[in-house]
C-alpha cells in the first residue's frame, strides 16, 4: 500500500492514469502480483562484502544482490531473507522516465544500469515503487515480481542480439505446446482440455487466421512456417517491458499460446493459471491434492502470471 509521502510525490504524474480506465484493472491485477516475484534474496552477503563498503547506492547493490534468485529458485534452495535497509520510498521523474528512490538513492540494476520505467508508464512506476514500500521488517526471495520484469528489459533486452535470441527461443516453445497435444482419454480430461485449450486454438483462427495443428499421437508435431511468422511478428511488436513480461508468462505457464492469450487480453489470470496446470488439476480431482505442493505451486503461479498482468493493464 501507498505510504503518504509516496502518494504525494506520485499525484502529479499518475493524475492522466487515475482518470483512465486501466487503473481499476491495474489495481486488481496488482494483488495477485505485489506478492510475489524473484532476483531477490542475496542481498545480505553482498552489503557484508568489502565491495560493499565502497558502493554508495544501497538500492543498487540490493538489486545487484537479488539477481541470484532466480537460480536458486529453480534449484530448489530455500530463500534467504535480510532486514529492510531503507527508511524512505519515492518515485522521481526525469525526461526519459521514473526512477525509484530508497532513501533518495536511485535503484540499479545488476548492470549498474539505471532503473528507468517509461514515462508512458505511470502505473507501472507506481507498482513497482509500491513493491519496495510493501517490504516490512523481514524482505523474501518472491517480492519484487515486477521489478525483476522492469530489470530484465532493461539489462537484456536493450541489447538486440540478446532480444532476439530470446524471442527465437520463445518460439521453440510453440512447436511443444500443450495446447496441441491432446489427450483423448479419460473423458474426465478430454473435457478440461475442451474447456481450456479448444477456446485458445479457436482464438488464434479468429484473431490471427492461424491454423494451429494439434494432435492426440504421440508423435511431435511442426507448426507452418505461416504460423511461426505470424506468432514472430506479434511478439517482436512488444517493446522491452512487455517482451520482458511475456517471457515470465512462457516460462511459468510453460505455453507460447497461453501466454499469448494473457497478453492479448484473451483470458485473465485465473484462466491463464488452469490452462497452464491442466493435467495437475486432473490428477487433484481424482488423487486429492498434496498440502503445501499442488496449492502453494498454484498460488505462486497466479502470483507470476499476475506481475505479467499488471505489466499489461499498465501499457493500455
Amino acid at each position: 500500500m501507498l505510504g503518504p509521502a509516496l502518494r504525494s510525490a506520485l499525484a502529479p504524474a499518475l493524475a492522466p492514469a487515475l482518470r483512465s480506465a486501466a487503473l481499476p484493472r491495474a489495481r486488481a491485477a496488482a494483488a495477485a502480483a505485489l506478492a510475489s516475484g524473484s532476483r531477490l534474496h542475496a542481498v545480505r552477503r553482498y552489503l557484508s562484502s568489502p565491495s560493499a563498503a565502497a558502493e554508495p547506492d544501497a538500492a543498487a547493490a540490493a538489486v545487484a544482490a537479488a539477481a541470484e534468485a532466480e537460480t536458486a529458485a529453480a534449484e530448489q534452495k530455500p530463500p534467504r531473507q535480510f532486514n529492510r535497509f531503507w527508511k524512505s520510498v519515492t518515485l522521481g521523474v526525469t525526461s526519459t522516465g521514473f526512477t525509484v528512490l530508497l532513501d533518495g538513492r536511485a535503484l540499479k540494476t545488476p548492470d549498474g544500469h539505471q532503473v528507468l520505467i517509461p514515462l508512458n508508464r505511470p502505473v507501472l512506476a507506481a507498482l513497482t515503487a509500491a513493491e519496495w514500500e510493501g517490504q516490512e521488517k523481514i524482505l523474501k526471495s518472491f517480492s519484487l515480481p515486477l521489478t525483476s520484469i522492469v530489470v530484465r528489459a532493461i539489462d537484456s533486452f536493450t541489447d538486440a542480439e540478446i532480444r532476439k535470441g530470446v524471442i527465437d527461443g520463445l518460439l521453440k516453445y510453440v512447436h511443444t505446446d500443450s495446447v496441441c497435444y491432446r489427450q483423448p482419454y479419460p473423458d474426465s480430461f478430454v473435457k478440461l482440455q475442451e474447456q481450456y485449450w479448444t477456446p485458445l486454438v479457436d482464438w488464434l483462427k479468429r484473431a490471427y487466421g492461424l491454423d494451429i495443428v494439434t494432435t492426440d499421437g504421440i508423435l511431435s508435431i511442426q507448426q507452418s512456417d505461416e504460423v511461426m511468422a505470424k506468432l514472430r511478428s506479434i511478439v517482436e511488436a512488444y517493446d522491452n517491458v512487455k517482451l520482458a513480461a511475456f517471457e515470465k508468462a512462457v516460462l511459468r505457464s510453460k505455453s507460447f499460446i497461453i501466454a499469448l492469450a494473457l497478453m492479448e487480453r484473451e483470458i485473465n489470470v485465473d484462466f491463464a493459471a488452469t490452462a497452464g496446470r491442466l493435467e495437475v488439476i486432473h490428477q487433484i480431482e481424482r488423487w486429492g491434492e498434496v498440502e503445501d505442493s499442488h496449492d502453494t505451486d498454484r498460488e505462486d503461479l497466479k502470483r507470476q502470471l499476475g506481475s505479467v498482468a499488471c505489466v499489461i493493464a499498465s501499457s493500455l
